[in-house]
């Protein structure tokens, strides 16, 4: 199963090791890192006990969470991150001195953890920290500290790293908003640019050679612009900004329209703005369409793509087998379960490390040769680590200057992680090691080296093992069943179309989702892909057909012509519903997919 990675790009891969790689400013991020480290620590050290300063440090954590996203956003994943620190290092406490409901409580911690963070796109950390706490609070109590005092501790952590967080919104209060709306607006310009402008011009077909710059530039404009509306709605929605993006996304939603116009052989009168619209209202049959329609229509385009969907559709969604994110959920559980039984049966001090590595190398899924490389550099990571922690022991830092090399080491990690993971390992763990053994003073240095090792390889290979020995099938399971969540989306859409019936909050939230949805599709595909390109090939053919229609479909909401056309879109439906009655889990070749999804295309290209 592993020789699958001794090829060209495992040697590309094992190269990167001490290269670093491109990555946006992180100084901010890591001084406010340092700082927030700093604190506690500060506090315990004028106090006369550094080491409840280091306890303190678990809720530190906080910071790492939403850590350049806009500020109310911003505020409320740091504080849910704050409280799940603190209820993990409460049950940590609470499971002290019984090993086998230890290991239990961690493997379900890291489970409903990755699930909740990875379908709700938290983003890194992700839930690695609430399985860390958890393991370390529960040593802290072992070894005699009183429960209530570990928890408080860490709660007093996170409010301090809260604030600390949250300090740079009072010099610029929209920095991310400002950065993604301009990204969106470049991104928009390029693709309407791109868009044949005069409807004489045939507009290329999905799958033709003389496309594929077109859907690229299709693909950057619109996640760009769904990341630009997720920024400035999460920020607050700033009038200034919001008034720059709804410009930006009426240019990209005429260009959508003009290519959905183009194929279906109606002449497009796409969105300008407003005003324009208000001025233009004469259709193609003559008739004249009342003012407030144009400003109703141009009002609802712009609620279409606020963003990402609500957080019970995501988790809905996330939940349906087969996904990737129960895939990922369950090789996390299967992983963990193993590593924590070996390193029991080994007798291991430390047990909660090796869940806390298995759980490392698959929390945040990935292609299996993306997550082993992280395993791979997780184990390379922690061996010069071990020799850093043998050199700082060496020096035996105390009082202010264990706080410095504390706060320091968080400063490196931060700068490193985005840069070369291997790098931040060899970093972060002495600074684990540190914080580690002041929850449990008195262990003897050599073993909590040896346990740090052995946990470490435990750690990797039962997630390693688990990897490549589960979901052998999977990658094309799980884009049809992607798919699916495209075609399911896509009828939404088109039921809303066939009753006219635009403008409700339902028809909305169906837009945005369809928007969401063929965005992930394209990450799915190229993933599965990268898995098993053999069986996944056909599938991928059909998924670009399928998102192809979806496109031309959001196109044909934004049309004030064709958006008309209820029968049609009644009738489209057909083919799409016979999709929907086949089981994802059965097997049906991606040819006989691809025809309901042409003969939908066909049934809307109708409207000629």
């Amino acid at each position: 199963m592993m020789v699958a990675m001794s090829s060209p790009s495992l040697r590309r891969h094992t190269r990167t090791i001490l290269r670093l790689n491109p990555s946006p400013p992180r100084w901010p991020v890591a001084v406010k890192a340092a700082v927030a480290m700093a604190v506690p620590l500060s506090v315990g050290q004028l106090a006369g006990h550094l080491s409840l300063g280091l306890v303190a440090s678990l809720g530190v954590f906080t910071i790492l969470y939403g850590a350049t996203a806009p500020g109310r956003f911003r505020a409320r994943v740091m504080a849910l991150a704050a409280l799940g620190l603190t209820g993990a290092v409460a049950l940590g406490a609470m499971t002290a001195g019984h090993p086998v409901v230890t290991v239990a409580v961690l493997v379900v911690v890291a489970m409903v953890a990755a699930f909740v963070c990875v379908a709700l796109k938290v983003g890194p950390p992700g839930s690695y920290f609430f399985v860390l706490v958890l393991g370390v609070g529960n040593l802290a109590v072992t070894h005699g500290a009183a429960p209530w005092s570990v928890v408080a501790l860490t709660f007093a952590g996170a409010v301090s790293a809260w604030v600390i967080g949250m300090a740079d919104l009072l010099v610029a209060p929209h920095r991310a908003e400002q950065r993604a709306t301009e990204a969106a607006e470049g991104a928009i310009r390029a693709f309407a640019a791109g868009v044949p402008q005069d409807p004489a011009d045939p507009a290329p077909e999905p799958g033709k050679d003389d496309d594929g710059d077109l859907e690229a530039l299709r693909a950057s404009a619109s996640g760009a612009l769904h990341r630009a509306w997720t920024a400035v709605t999460d920020g607050g929605r700033p009038p200034r900004l919001v008034e720059r993006l709804e410009r930006a996304q009426l240019t990209y939603a005429a260009a959508s329209a003009r290519l959905a116009g183009a194929r279906l052989g109606v002449e497009p009168r796409p969105w300008g703005s407003v005003d324009d619209e208000a001025a233009d209202h004469d259709v193609r049959s003559g008739e004249q369409e009342p003012l407030v329609d144009a400003a109703v229509d141009a009002e609802q385009l712009r609620d279409t793509a606020l963003g990402r969907p609500g957080a019970g559709y995501l988790l809905r969604e996330a939940a349906r087998w087969p996904s990737e994110v129960l895939l990922m959920v369950l090789r996390v559980g299967l992983a963990t379960t193993f590593a924590g039984l070996v390193a029991h049966v080994l007798h291991q001090g430390h047990v909660y490390w090796a869940v806390c590595f298995a759980a490392l190398v698959l929390h945040q899924g990935g292609t299996r040769e993306v997550q082993t490389v992280r395993g791979v550099h997780r184990t390379l990571g922690t061996l010069v680590g071990l020799l850093i922690f043998a050199g700082l022991l060496a020096l035996d830092p105390q009082g202010w200057w264990l706080v410095v090399v504390v706060a320091g080491m968080q400063l490196v990690v931060e700068l490193l992680i985005t840069r070369n993971y291997a790098l931040a390992v060899v970093v972060i763990t002495p600074l684990a090691l540190t914080i580690g053994m002041a929850s449990a003073p008195g262990e003897p240095v050599s073993s909590v080296v040896a346990d740090r090792l052995v946990d470490t390889l435990v750690g990797v290979a039962c997630a390693l093992l688990v990897l490549w020995a589960t979901g052998r099938r999977a990658p094309e399971v799980v884009l049809r069943a992607h798919a699916r969540r495209v075609v399911v989306a896509t009828e939404r859409v088109m039921v809303d179309l066939a009753a006219g019936a635009l403008e409700t909050r339902d028809a909305l939230d169906h837009r945005r989702n369809l928007y969401y949805e063929l965005l992930e599709s394209d990450v799915v595909a190229r993933r599965a892909l990268a898995d098993s390109r053999d069986a996944v090939g056909p599938y991928h053919r059909m998924e670009r057909s399928l998102a192809a229609l979806g496109y031309l479909v959001l196109g044909a909401c934004w049309h004030p012509d064709i958006r008309r056309a209820h029968a049609a879109f009644d009738r489209a439906r057909g083919p799409l519903e016979r999709i929907m009655a086949d089981p994802v889990t059965t097997p049906r070749p991606a040819e006989a997919i691809e025809r309901d999804v042409r003969e939908v295309e066909e049934l809307v290209l109708s409207l000629r």
